[in-house]
């Protein structure tokens, strides 16, 4: 299934040795050729996500990068779009049992956004409606309904997803999304489709394709035999 995850927020942390001025410091040149980063006496810290991130090879690279230059990686999202609403509500209700992870579930003009564990946590997931977002930021209606999962690794985590997404093993990060947070029942309703990110008008054209592969694969869920059938007719 590799292809269906894609890493879209790398987190990081250089150290500043001591006697050696923030100039002198060879991450920081780096860092500053593709971001703007924050720096304190000690730490030289960066954020990357879906504007500097190109794709998952470019992923890699980066995370090669730092650790070459002695960075320290203390976040990863890992995005995954289905095509398809979500049952925000009953997703949230099936979650809500009292034990860990806790859920929480936030509605606003950009949508619903369901939250599964904390920000303290070292993993946490979120559920959002990708085509609310995409209008309320853009005023871009991509013309279907998309639902954007997250899943957000820290502390502990990182070690771990770090080496799956390395080695390729998506297929290990999109088991774990699915059923550490019972979203099985879900995913095998949907049809999965590679992270989005949809800036300006341009885009129209991936809304009408995406709208092309759903009239097809809903044809061919009803009755295959039928739709082959009509076609022949026209």
């Amino acid at each position: 299934m590799n292809g269906e995850v894609l890493c879209g927020t790398i987190k990081a942390q250089f150290p500043i040795p001591k006697n050696e001025t923030l100039w002198e410091n060879t991450a920081y040149e780096w860092v500053q050729s593709i971001t703007k980063p924050r720096v304190t006496g000690k730490w030289i810290y960066i954020m990357l996500g879906h504007k500097t991130i190109r794709d998952n090879e470019h992923a890699k690279e980066i995370i090669n990068d730092i650790e070459r230059l002695r960075g320290h990686i203390t976040r990863l999202d890992f995005a995954v779009d289905y095509l398809g609403s979500f049952p925000f509500t009953a997703y949230y209700k099936r979650m809500d049992t009292g034990k860990r992870p806790v859920p929480s579930i936030l509605k606003s003009p950009k949508g619903t956004t369901i939250y599964v564990g904390s920000r303290e946590s070292s993993r946490m997931l979120r559920i959002y409606d990708k085509q609310a977002e995409v209008l309320s930021r853009t005023r871009v209606d991509i013309g279907f309904a998309l639902t954007r999962v997250e899943l957000e690794v820290k502390s502990t985590m990182v070690g771990r997803y770090r080496n799956l997404f390395m080695s390729d093993r998506l297929d290990i990060i999109l088991n774990d999304i699915q059923h550490v947070y019972k979203l099985e029942l879900f995913c095998t309703t949907h049809e999965i489709s590679k992270p989005i990110d949809i800036q300006d008008k341009s885009s129209d054209i991936f809304a009408f394709v995406q709208r092309y592969r759903n009239i097809i694969s809903a044809a061919y869920s009803i009755d295959r035999p039928l739709f082959l059938d009509i076609i022949k007719d026209k």
